[in-house]
């Protein structure tokens, strides 16, 4: 396994100079860890002038794109390094049936940071802002890492708002637990540069507020640091969940998954054999193959 994916398994969850490449409206963005043989959309996701929109959300202004027509489905990208770009096979699949609805959430590419903990009670009401603003009144939801525990709270906060929710990547989280098997939340917000500064170069062009981002990272770790999710939230939600997660996710690993199927009142599981954290980047066929019939079953 490469370098870069090693260590999107390990983090995935300035004043920093960054050396910003010139990114035009509409121009295809990079994913963190994106490599020559990776899936790569031609729709400019998370950059697209023509199908993204911003809803005020208290203190932050949250970007979103909308594509296609159909039954609602929303996509949550992971956190940190997560972008819209990385959901962009999921995108591409769902938008030809559906009305796919792709969300920054604070302090990813177009959205505001606020001045709040980034907690995922605030990211669900920043959704439901979204859902407002959209006049849905139901969605499936999808999320990755940090995004799917974003939707765990937002079935548990917002139940009728709610159709299915699919969890990639994200299990029970006891406080103080941190991602990747590391002992602290120490590292450096350069040394998260270095691993892709293609990436965080086109990040710095589109961000708002890239003069925060070194409070914003350190937010974002405080707020890490105070997490928990644990059987008092899982057991409030009655949606429907698909629990996916790879067999060798360093980040949600493999206990942590599998009791939070065992907590979750109506859920279901897919674990796919040998595959990291950013299972549907090395494995999409056997992720959408598991994605597909439970979104389709009633």
């Amino acid at each position: 396994m490469n370098k870069i994916v090693t260590s999107l398994i390990a983090l995935c969850m300035f004043t920093v100079t960054v050396q910003a490449a010139p990114v035009q409206p509409n121009q295809p963005l990079h994913w963190f860890g994106e490599q020559s043989n990776s899936y790569r959309s031609l729709t400019p996701y998370g950059n697209n002038t023509k199908a993204g929109h911003y809803v005020q959300s208290g203190d932050a202004k949250i970007y979103y794109e909308v594509y296609g027509s159909g039954k609602p489905v929303v996509l949550l990208h992971g956190g940190v390094v997560g972008s819209m770009a990385e959901m962009g096979q999921f995108a591409d699949k769902l938008k030809e049936s559906h009305l796919v609805i792709m969300v920054n959430t604070r302090g990813h590419g177009k959205s505001d940071i606020g001045t709040v903990l980034p907690s995922y009670k605030q990211k669900a009401k920043d959704l439901h802002e979204v859902f407002s603003a959209l006049n849905i009144s139901e969605a499936d939801v999808i999320g990755f890492s940090d995004g799917a525990y974003t939707g765990y709270q937002f079935a548990a906060d917002y139940p009728q708002k709610i159709n299915k929710l699919v969890a990639i990547g994200a299990g029970e989280w006891a406080k103080g637990f941190v991602q990747g098997g590391r002992k602290d939340r120490n590292t450096p917000l350069q040394a998260v540069i270095d691993l892709d500064p293609r990436f965080w170069a086109e990040q710095a062009e589109i961000r708002p507020q890239q003069d925060r981002m070194a409070e914003w990272y350190k937010q974002a770790n405080q707020q890490y640091d105070q997490t928990t999710v644990s059987e008092s939230l899982f057991k409030k939600i009655h949606t429907p969940v698909l629990v996916l997660a790879g067999e060798k996710d360093m980040n949600a690993p493999l206990d942590t998954v599998i009791t939070a199927y065992k907590m979750l009142p109506n859920a279901q599981l897919a674990i796919i054999p040998g595959a990291p954290h950013p299972v549907f980047v090395v494995n999409f066929d056997a992720v959408w193959a598991s994605i597909a019939p439970f979104l389709g079953s009633k």
